[in-house]
């Protein structure tokens, strides 16, 4: 079976949304690190702070009372800092668990703040029993902090070893999905390097992908071979002269069991005015481009012809009127959308065209010098336009 190349591309589109997702969960957990070692330094701060606090001399009242209040306003800071809630703790499950261990920080701090007021403020003969106090309140503060900086710690230990983990999965899914598709983008660029070639002679191979083996294909149907009889081709387009065409329709009419024949007839907008400006070389490029663009819409029951006069055919099997006149108008709008390069620049042209339903009771000559009418009064109308019949009634779109 294979390969889309519209399906290569949307994998590849999930691969790097994949990607982008896995990256984006590596970036949150980096950033849990980050804010869990800030929480981690505030702990450490406060244990610093309180073996400061208690040695304090508090010889001199007054520097003693600068240097507590600093202290002790440092050490709300960081009581308040660690005891913070991160929104990234709903990813971890640990903000509930921590918030029980914030809470008794939070009262073992208030609880040590408070044994410093009172030594630091107590009488020389009261100051070694505020001191005790103290010291009781700083070893359950101490054991508070330890509690707390030891689950921090695994914590940063879950999160790092998770971080290392996804780093490892886009790592690896990297890795695959870039061998994986600069083969599968190799194979789509063989196919179209193929299909570059194909006029020049390279060697039939199978394609690999749905999309180019359709246009390859087509193209192939478009290379006259050499055993073709040249009698049916213009020589001028490549592509089947009025008898070629005939030929064609009568040996693809026997094989088709399906659809309806309609023929569109089209002509370039002010031919005479191109064929006095344009060298005879300049003319071939801009008719054999012309005929490439026509040929790209032709199905394998269709019959495409460059009549005299630098005309074109085109007998279309489609399902019903309104799919033909809809390629038909697709073909208009792409020439006029096109560009055609000369020596002065480029060149824009248009098309006008006749449209009508190929009638069985007709032959295909017949047919076509009736549409070469409807052709006509498309033109006589400003052109850039397919006309049809209608009720006998010339009807223009």
């Amino acid at each position: 079976m294979k390969l889309s190349i519209r399906q290569v591309f949307f994998n590849l589109k999930l691969t790097l949304i994949l990607l982008v997702i896995g990256i984006s969960f590596l970036a949150i957990e980096l950033i849990t690190i980050t804010q869990y070692s800030d929480r981690l330094f505030a702990l450490k701060n406060q244990h610093h702070l309180i073996n400061k606090i208690t040695h304090t001399d508090l010889t001199d009242s007054t520097m003693a009372g600068i240097s507590l209040n600093s202290d002790l306003a440092e050490l709300q800071l960081y009581t308040k800092l660690a005891n913070q809630n991160l929104r990234l703790d709903l990813f971890s499950g640990a903000q509930e668990e921590y918030k029980v261990l914030g809470d008794t920080l939070a009262t073992s701090s208030n609880a040590f703040q408070e044994g410093v007021l009172f030594w630091a403020e107590s009488m020389p003969n009261s100051r070694k029993a505020m001191f005790t106090r103290m010291q009781l309140a700083k070893s359950n503060y101490v054991v508070d902090i330890g509690k707390a900086v030891d689950y921090q710690i695994g914590l940063i230990n879950d999160v790092v070893s998770l971080a290392i983990t996804t780093t490892y999965v886009i790592f690896v899914i990297s890795l695959l999905a870039f061998f994986f598709y600069q083969w599968r983008l190799k194979q789509i660029y063989n196919d179209i390097k193929y299909a570059y070639a194909l006029d020049s002679g390279a060697e039939k191979e199978e394609a690999n992908t749905e999309e180019l083996d359709f246009i390859i294909k087509k193209l192939c149907r478009r290379i006259p071979s050499t055993n073709n009889n040249l009698t049916l081709l213009n020589p001028q387009s490549g592509l089947n002269n009025e008898k070629g065409m005939i030929a064609s329709y009568n040996a693809k009419r026997t094989t088709k069991s399906t659809g309806t024949f309609f023929l569109t007839h089209f002509s370039i907008d002010k031919y005479s005015e191109l064929e006095s400006k344009l060298s005879k070389e300049e003319i071939t490029n801009t008719i054999r481009k012309l005929g490439e663009i026509l040929s790209m819409y032709e199905q394998p029951f269709d019959a495409l012809g460059h009549l005299d006069n630098n005309t074109f055919a085109f007998l279309m099997s489609r399902s019903s009127k309104d799919v033909a006149l809809s390629d038909a108008e697709k073909i208009t709008s792409s020439v006029r959308e096109s560009v055609f390069p000369i020596s002065s620049g480029i060149l824009k042209i248009t098309l006008s065209g006749g449209f009508m339903l190929k009638a069985p009771s007709k032959t295909l000559e017949e047919s076509l010098s009736d549409v070469i009418k409807i052709t006509e009064k498309a033109k006589e109308s400003g052109g850039n336009r397919i006309a049809q019949l209608r009720d006998t009634a010339s009807v223009f779109r």
